[in-house]
């Protein structure tokens, strides 16, 4: 099997452990179902809060909806379970250095994890289609993003046939 379908396959399932302050926390990928619920609970809080959405504003929401996205990616490496039960409480736990640290380590295993149409190249998404090709059954395409999908059936119906 091809390294993509192994990334694609390690998906959901994939723990990437860090340390911040002296603490280990595993990092799950997120679904888009998990990026959803966090864009839609940050603006709840934005609204629960009575701030509105505006340029001065945005800030306020990327902080919320970073600290969502952190509270249903991070886990307990022995466990697997979450670290907190909300953001608030996250956010109570960490500066906004360590905040933004992880972030960035999210977004890194992320990438390498889950590929994406946005991070393969031409040649990567070539690869994967043959494999797809060979064997459709193996790749969960479920979980490929619909930019991802498009993407692969236009190349596939642009293709002469061989």
């Amino acid at each position: 099997m091809s390294d993509l379908l192994d990334r694609l396959k390690a998906g959901k399932s994939a723990i990437a452990k860090i340390t911040v302050s002296e603490v280990e926390f595993g990092l799950r990928v997120l679904s888009e179902q998990d990026y959803l619920e966090a864009g839609m609970a940050a603006e709840a809080a934005m609204k629960a809060a009575g701030v509105e959405l505006s340029v001065s504003t945005a800030e306020l929401f990327e902080a919320e909806k970073s600290s969502q996205l952190l509270l249903r990616a991070l886990i307990n490496p022995a466990d697997n379970q979450a670290v907190a039960t909300t953001a608030k409480e996250l956010r109570a736990a960490l500066s906004r250095e360590e905040v933004a640290y992880l972030i960035e380590q999210y977004l890194s295993h992320e990438k390498t994890i889950s590929p994406s149409e946005r991070n393969l190249s031409d040649d990567d998404l070539t690869a994967l289609l043959e494999e797809v090709k060979k064997t459709p059954q193996l790749p969960r395409l479920n979980d490929l993003s619909f930019a991802m999908l498009k993407r692969l059936i236009t190349i596939s119906v642009s293709q002469p046939a061989s």
